[in-house]
């Protein structure tokens, strides 16, 4: 059985991540990884919520899921934190907007939201939070397989 399709998706959106200018391989698909000096400049991204609609008459239920996933440019305050957290996403942007693979099909993120936070850390650490929607479908009995 393969993994659910959240864990499907934010694989895909480590995979896809990886390596920007920026933030190079510190790409953590936690929403706890502490972001000490040695991941910073990095981003962290996890599933934040989802809703889901059932699209079929007869069973199993085919649900139309749109996931909302949180992915957070996170870097030591400084006087160019804005900037820098302004870089940040705009590479995340630019690299979503191609979109992401699973199970051998494209499923695009869309930009949603942006909010600032900051957080304690060993340094103060700056946080952009960035908000994607993706749609996909799967049946109700297989939360596994894009339908």
């Amino acid at each position: 059985m393969a993994d659910h399709l959240h864990k499907q998706i934010r694989a895909a959106l480590v995979s896809r991540l990886t390596g920007l200018t920026t933030s190079g391989s510190r790409v953590y698909a936690n929403r706890l990884y502490p972001m000490d000096s040695a991941s910073l400049p990095g981003l962290r991204l996890y599933a934040d919520s989802e809703s889901a609609e059932v699209v079929t008459v007869h069973g199993p239920a085919v649900l139309e899921r749109t996931l909302d996933v949180a992915v957070e440019a996170c870097a030591v305050a400084s006087s160019g934190l804005d900037d820098t957290l302004d870089l940040m996403s705009k590479e995340v942007e630019i690299a979503l907007a191609a979109g992401i693979t699973v199970s051998g099909r494209t499923l695009i993120p869309i930009y949603t939201s942006m909010a600032f936070q900051d957080e304690a850390a060993d340094k103060p650490v700056g946080v952009k939070r960035m908000t994607f929607s993706i749609q996909f479908a799967a049946a109700a009995n297989a939360p596994d397989t894009l339908v």
